[in-house]
């Protein structure tokens, strides 16, 4: 893991959201997709990843639709590749979303499925607090859905 970077000022309403889903993949499986962050793109709809490649634990991604794409930046503070649950937190660092990404991958109730385990905490410049609850929930949905799809083949190859 990097050196840490000092955590950006937290403004904003902040959202948070938990869940966690039964996948038909092993653990080990489930680890790799979740922690080989270019890779989200095959899951994460409408969202590319580039990682420092001076720092493998630093990374962007990119959600949305070119101009209109949200730019968040991440570092991996804390990962635990080897206990029965696998965690890894990660720092939102702007310049949008700042906060933490948290996420953990566990057996299955059989040998060839995992729980995974997906929390977000973060802040929202300008969103009204009326709507974190709103947002929370629509960040859950999207979460929920993108690990469905994580199972899944890439439709396309990565360049």
């Amino acid at each position: 893991m990097s050196e840490s970077t000092p955590t950006p000022t937290r403004r904003g309403s902040r959202v948070k959201f938990s869940l966690s889903r039964t996948l038909d993949v092993t653990p080990d499986r489930a680890w790799a997709l979740l922690i080989d962050w270019p890779g989200h793109a095959d899951w994460v709809p409408m969202t590319r990843v580039e990682v420092d490649p001076a720092d493998t634990d630093r990374f962007t991604a990119w959600s949305g639709l070119g101009r209109l794409a949200l730019e968040d930046r991440m570092q991996v503070r804390e990962i635990d590749h080897d206990s029965d649950i696998r965690r890894c937190v990660v720092d939102k660092l702007g310049p949008i979303l700042v906060g933490e990404a948290e996420f953990s991958v566990a057996a299955g109730p059989s040998e060839v499925t995992s729980i995974v385990t997906w929390r977000e905490d973060v802040h929202v410049p300008y969103l009204p607090r009326v709507l974190t609850g709103i947002v929370g929930r629509i960040g859950a949905a999207l979460f929920s859905q993108s690990l469905r799809r994580m199972t899944r083949p890439p439709r396309r190859p990565r360049q």
